[in-house]
């Protein structure tokens, strides 16, 4: 039994329909999607590899909002509901593209782009196993390694006089000292 209540087979459905989801969502916005501007990969360059930065892509949505995924009713019972109302954020990261309510903000590209920096170095299944695995465990999106993670940084990020980190470096040694 998972730490969390829930067999390991549940859990494992579990990830599989989110990993699903996620790359379903990359399907379908990939088409709208394009690369970051010279504009944004400027303010953000210092923090991310090039490489990343040259393959992430945007979309910015303008009237119309992002729907509940699949597994929201279960994740607002899980949660004691408290889990975010996908219409109300800035922001999704699916896999390497970045969809955004109305307009990118500086922070809210950046902790965009820390997911879709998870994502790459760990691989999707691995950054979905754990996401789904932290969710199970705390209850909490919030408490989830991959958003403890990106919410300080995009926070540090936002300081006027933050010192420059490599987010890929970050992540890294997260990885190797299994913080996930």
């Amino acid at each position: 039994m998972d730490p969390g209540g829930l067999s390991e087979a549940r859990v494992a459905e579990m990830i599989s329909g989110v990993a699903a989801y996620m790359r379903q969502e990359r399907n379908l916005y990939f088409r709208a999607s394009e690369l970051l501007t010279p504009k944004w990969r400027t303010a953000v360059q210092p923090y991310f590899s090039k490489t990343l930065l040259g393959t992430v892509r945007t979309v910015i949505l303008k009237g119309p909002r992002i729907p509940p995924p699949p597994f929201y009713a279960e994740a607002i019972v899980l949660s004691s509901g408290h889990f975010p109302d996908f219409v109300h954020l800035a922001s999704v990261t699916y896999l390497d593209i970045v969809v955004f309510h109305d307009e990118i903000a500086p922070r809210t590209l950046f902790h965009g782009l820390v997911h879709a920096a998870q994502i790459a170095l760990l691989g999707m299944d691995r950054y979905t196993e754990l996401y789904v695995r932290g969710f199970v465990k705390t209850r909490s999106w919030m408490a989830i390694p991959w958003e403890a993670q990106a919410y300080p940084w995009d926070s540090r990020f936002a300081m006027p006089s933050t010192a420059i980190f490599s987010v890929e470096d970050e992540v890294k040694s997260w990885a190797e000292q299994g913080r996930f």
